[in-house]
């Protein structure tokens, strides 16, 4: 999220034209590597792999025909669509023909952790299921942004409030654990069942949000500044005779030509 804000306001600021990309290539002298999509498959793989190494062997079933580890199963398919997400954005970046593809992956990835994190509430305290409520807004939003992302491509504002949602959902996930598994003195243990504690999740969710967009926003202003601004080429264009006051001639920026430009019948 954040180098996509960055990205974003360097192009903005150079007045190039703007489209919406789900991630940026780390530019190297020989090629665009498509670091984060390789780094999102190491991370997916080793959560697979630590989610079913805990789930007793990858049963699903125990001796008496009970479903077990559901819980474990559930955490392995959210993995696995970001997994998957990520394979597409490789592909994208070798072969064009495939662009497009990636929004609709993506509105797959989130929609689809929202709602396995949905019904995954059943049974929990009050505060438990708060905090995966909380995450299932995060996954809502940035379903609902990385479609309007990929339908107006041109919109740095729609990219900028993806780039928010993706951040709010990636910072309340990483809390998250530490409020449902606190660590130490670091992270004290909440009373699952107490409304304040509630009161205080919700609060904290509101806060993610807002750290988020003043972050995007101070990044942004931030870029804009220690980037150059645009050099817009002028030519000469004829003013029209309909202002006998004004010299024959003004310079006007190449994209208002069209504003400016008239024909002279001699």
């Amino acid at each position: 999220a954040v180098v996509s804000t960055q990205s974003t306001g360097r192009i903005i600021a150079a007045g190039s034209p703007f489209h919406h990309r789900y991630w940026y290539p780390v530019h190297t002298k020989i090629t665009q590597r498509p670091i984060e999509p390789l780094l999102k498959i190491v991370g997916c793989a080793a959560g697979i792999l630590i989610e079913m190494g805990h789930s007793a062997k990858f049963s699903i079933h125990s001796k008496e025909g009970d479903f077990i580890n559901m819980n474990d199963f559930q955490h392995s398919t959210m993995y696995m669509s970001f997994l998957l997400t990520s394979v597409v954005d490789i592909l994208i970046s070798k072969n064009g023909k495939l662009a497009g593809l990636d929004g609709f992956c993506y509105f797959i990835s989130f929609a689809g952790e929202a709602y396995l994190f949905f019904f995954h509430l059943g049974g929990r305290p009050m505060v438990d299921a708060q905090i995966h409520l909380c995450l299932v807004t995060a996954c809502v939003m940035c379903a609902i942004t990385a479609v309007l992302a990929r339908w107006k491509s041109s919109n740095p504002i729609i990219s900028a409030v993806y780039a928010i949602s993706v951040m709010v959902h990636g910072t309340w996930f990483i809390h998250a654990g530490f409020l449902l598994y606190p660590i130490g003195r670091a992270t004290p243990e909440i009373d699952m069942m107490d409304m304040e504690a509630m009161m205080y999740v919700t609060d904290l969710f509101v806060l993610h949000i807002l750290f988020s967009l003043t972050l995007i926003l101070v990044l942004y202003f931030v870029v804009q500044v220690l980037t150059p601004p645009a050099k817009v080429p002028k030519t000469y264009v004829k003013h029209p005779r309909s202002d006998p006051g004004s010299p024959m001639y003004k310079t006007v920026p190449t994209h208002n030509i069209s504003a400016h430009f008239y024909v002279d019948s001699d």
